[in-house]
């Protein structure tokens, strides 16, 4: 009986770190929008630090380069352009760290007890969604869908798909 617990204990843990395994690494792709706030950090350069964030324009002023355009580029592709544009003639082996401090919101509408926008949290799912937005109403029904923020079409979503930073998730209305 033991040797089974160990066993499914373990293999339990094993789902469960892989499932994590690849919502950072999806993460760790994410390409920034507007709303997102990030960090930027040069090591033994405190006048390098800054947090900015991003708006509709999806540029940021940053000391010595000027402006840079993140949209739409991951935080380790801004890391390395900057790292780049630093050598340029201002530091010879700037170590630059760049994070996001905040994700932009997520939103919920439809039949759900308290729509609107909310913060995003990593290894969000849709069941967690709607437990923020209040639990459902009712009238919802079981036809959920998920528009990502990048994407024009919806697709069909169920209790555990993740939710990213900027998607929309609608609960549709029961007929019955």
């Amino acid at each position: 009986m033991q040797l089974i617990n160990t066993r499914f204990i373990s293999l339990i843990c094993l789902f469960f770190s892989c499932w994590v395994t690849v919502s950072a690494n999806e993460l760790s792709e994410y390409k920034l929008g507007s709303g997102d706030t990030i960090s930027i950090y040069v090591y033994g350069h405190n006048d390098l630090t800054l947090t900015a964030k991003l708006d509709d324009s999806g540029k940021i002023s940053y000391p010595f380069i000027g402006d840079i355009i993140i949209k739409n580029k991951t935080t380790r592709q801004i890391r390395q352009e900057i790292t780049e544009k630093l050598k340029q003639g201002y530091l010879v082996a700037p170590q630059v760290h760049v994070s996001v401090s905040q994700y932009r919101p997520f939103y919920i509408y439809g039949q759900v007890n308290k729509p609107g926008s909310f913060a995003y949290q990593p290894g969000l799912t849709v069941v967690m969604a709607i437990a923020l937005a209040g639990g459902l109403t009712e009238r919802a029904s079981s036809n959920w869908f998920i528009k990502r923020s990048q994407q024009s079409t919806q697709i069909a979503a169920n209790d555990e798909d993740l939710i990213y930073p900027g998607d929309m998730l609608t609960i549709e209305k029961s007929f019955f």
